[in-house]
């Protein structure tokens, strides 16, 4: 067997054992066991696109960050279609590249007036670490 064949195998039979190790689940199936409150003092700059006339979803990931993992869900629901008074943004990454922290969950709650620019009301954020004993859920105190 040629280095190339075997490391072939190799890569199939850890991906194999990886995948069967952990079956497959949807981020928005993920149990949430809590959150904790992000202080507005941490997302100024998310406040200014807000008064700028950003999207929930501009917003939204203003106040998350940048991205660096391997998946991304962005779920966006909004109170009154044609011209929203709230919405309600949620963030939630998954295979994050920190050796502790796996994933984040961020909820957002936005309101405005008519006319108005968008106002950030409340921000929650919970963790999902790649070991302990609450691998399996969100949780409301950072990764060990």
């Amino acid at each position: 067997m040629t280095l190339r064949a075997t490391l072939s195998v190799m890569l199939a039979a850890t991906c194999s054992s990886a995948q069967s190790a952990e079956p497959s689940i949807r981020l928005t199936d993920i149990a949430v066991a809590g959150s904790q409150a992000v202080p507005s003092s941490d997302y100024r700059e998310a406040a200014a696109t807000a008064a700028r006339g950003g999207t929930p979803v501009d917003i939204a990931l203003a106040i998350a960050g940048r991205f660096e993992g391997s998946a991304q869900h962005i779920i966006q629901l909004n109170e009154g279609s044609e011209s929203p008074v709230s919405s309600h943004v949620t963030v939630l990454r998954d295979g994050l590249l920190d050796d502790s922290i796996r994933g984040q969950r961020w909820d957002i709650t936005l309101e405005r007036s008519a006319s108005g620019p968008w106002r950030i009301r409340n921000v929650q954020l919970a963790w999902r670490c790649w070991r302990g004993a609450d691998t399996g859920r969100f949780i409301a105190v950072r990764c060990p």
